[in-house]
């Protein structure tokens, strides 16, 4: 496995791209790739000026672990047709956002958000598994003990 120099791990497949996972995604720039399995998007509205925000989708890895995406309005025509949920998919250059706290639905702290030269294509002959979805269960008390801190449930 090679590694990048802030020591994070980057894997090299067949085809010589560098791929990372979700673990490794941090804010800024990458000029590597996502694989990932699209659980579920959805049209963010500001409700008050009634606009559009953008495209959010919730993502899973090949290790298990789930992200937020992002797309902005400018850029859902180009991507949105090509989406299905359930599809995995391969994501070229992106742009790891802050993840912000009052619209979180995943734990990590960045998004993965669509860049002007992002590529999405199929994972076409994907020999790894990728789960359907994700779920994290709280019990009662870790609910109770959150629910007057005003921060995420």
């Amino acid at each position: 496995m090679a590694m990048k120099p802030n020591g994070k791990s980057i894997v090299s497949s067949d085809y010589d791209e560098k791929v990372m996972f979700f673990k490794d995604v941090s804010l800024g720039h990458h000029e590597a790739q996502l694989r990932f399995r699209l659980i579920h998007f959805w049209e963010a509205w500001n409700r008050v000026k009634k606009t559009l925000i953008g495209l959010e989708m919730l993502l899973i890895d090949e290790q298990g672990a789930v992200i937020q995406g992002f797309i902005s309005p400018g850029r859902i025509e180009k991507y949105l047709p090509h989406m299905k949920r359930g599809s995995v998919y391969k994501l070229n250059n992106f742009y790891g956002s802050r993840n912000k706290s009052v619209f979180r639905v995943a734990d990590h702290t960045a998004t993965v958000s669509f860049s002007w030269n992002s590529e999405l294509s199929v994972f076409q002959d994907c020999r790894t598994p990728f789960d359907e979805d994700s779920f994290r269960f709280h019990s009662y008390e870790e609910f109770q003990a959150l629910s007057d801190l005003k921060g995420d449930l």
